[in-house]
């Protein structure tokens, strides 16, 4: 009787740079998260409808780049989700 090597390693079957499509999306969808609740502060500070459009993706743009440029370079140093 032999042994089948039959094991599944996601390593091998799932493409690298879906970990970091991921990531990307998950980033964003935080970045709006966080960008749809603090828009009811500017609308009440008086800011029309184009202006609250540039400051909630200014917001967006900030949060993306804070992880990106800070948080994941200082803090993760390694890929997110590369040893699962």
């Amino acid at each position: 009787m032999g042994a089948h090597n039959n094991i599944h390693v996601p390593k091998e079957s799932w493409p690298a740079f879906l970990w970091y499509a991921i990531e990307f999306f998950i980033v964003l969808g935080a970045g709006i998260g966080i960008s749809v609740t603090s828009m009811d502060y500017f609308k009440k500070m008086g800011f029309d409808e184009s202006m609250t459009d540039w400051i909630f993706w200014g917001i967006v743009g900030v949060v993306f780049f804070a992880y990106y440029l800070i948080v994941r370079p200082l803090l993760l140093r390694k890929p997110a989700l590369s040893k699962i």
